[in-house]
C-alpha cells in the first residue's frame, strides 16, 4: 500500500507586497516641506542680518576704511567710506572714535578727520603702521607707498599709550601723537641699508 495522501496540497502562504514610498506619500511631502521652511528661514535670517549691519553702519573703533569726501570742496559734508582690511593699500584711515552726535568734536591731540557717512558720525585717523612709508595726497590722506629714499615719511616706531613727549622716538624722528586711541607714531625718513 501506498502512503501517499490524496489530499490536495495547499500552496505556501503569500507575503503581501510592501508598497514603496513615493514622493506623493505623506512622509515624502514632509521632507520637501522641511527643506523649503529651512531655506526660507535661512534667507530671512541672513537678509535681516545684512539689513541690521548696513543700517548700523557696520563700523566700529579700530576698523580700517577707505575714505574721501564726496565733494573735495566740501570736506565737512558727506564722505564715501568703505570697509577695508588694515593691511590693504586702499585702507587710508582707521576709525578712532564713533560720535553720538554729528556736532560732537574729535579729540584735540592728533590728526583726526570728522566724517559723516549715512547716519553715522565718526573721527578718522590715518591708517599708519610701523615700517611703512607714506605720502600725503591732495585730499590730505596718508597713502601707503613703497619705501624709497624719496619717500617723504616712514613710520620708524609705534608706541601704544601716551608717554612723555620726547622720550620714545629715536633721534632724528618726530612724534605724531593721538589721544584716542592713545598712541605715538615716530616719523622719520627711509634710509637704504
Amino acid at each position: 500500500m501506498s502512503t501517499e495522501s490524496t489530499d490536495p496540497v495547499e500552496p505556501p502562504a503569500q507575503v503581501p507586497a510592501v508598497e514603496a514610498e513615493s514622493d506623493e506619500s505623506p512622509k515624502g511631502k514632509n521632507n520637501w516641506l522641511k527643506f523649503v521652511i529651512v531655506g526660507v528661514l535661512a534667507v530671512v535670517l541672513v537678509g535681516g542680518g545684512v539689513f541690521v549691519f548696513t543700517q548700523m553702519g557696520g563700523l566700529s573703533v579700530g576698523d580700517c576704511v577707505s575714505a574721501a569726501p564726496r565733494d573735495v570742496d566740501k570736506p565737512d559734508g558727506e564722505w564715501n567710506v568703505s570697509s577695508q582690511g588694515c593691511g590693504e593699500q586702499a585702507a587710508t584711515h582707521k576709525v578712532a572714535k564713533m560720535l553720538a552726535n554729528p556736532e560732537d568734536a574729535c579729540p584735540d591731540e592728533g590728526i583726526y578727520e570728522p566724517v559723516k557717512t549715512g547716519g553715522d558720525s565718526m573721527c578718522l585717523m590715518p591708517n599708519l603702521a610701523e615700517g611703512n612709508c607714506y605720502t600725503s595726497s591732495d585730499d590730505g590722506a596718508f597713502k601707503k607707498e613703497a619705501c624709497t629714499v624719496e619717500s617723504p615719511v616712514k613710520i620708524v616706531k609705534k608706541v601704544d599709550g601716551l608717554p612723555e613727549e620726547g622720550t620714545v622716538c629715536p633721534e632724528g624722528s618726530s612724534e605724531l601723537r593721538f589721544s584716542e586711541p592713545a598712541s605715538v607714531y615716530c616719523m622719520g625718513v627711509h634710509e637704504n641699508p
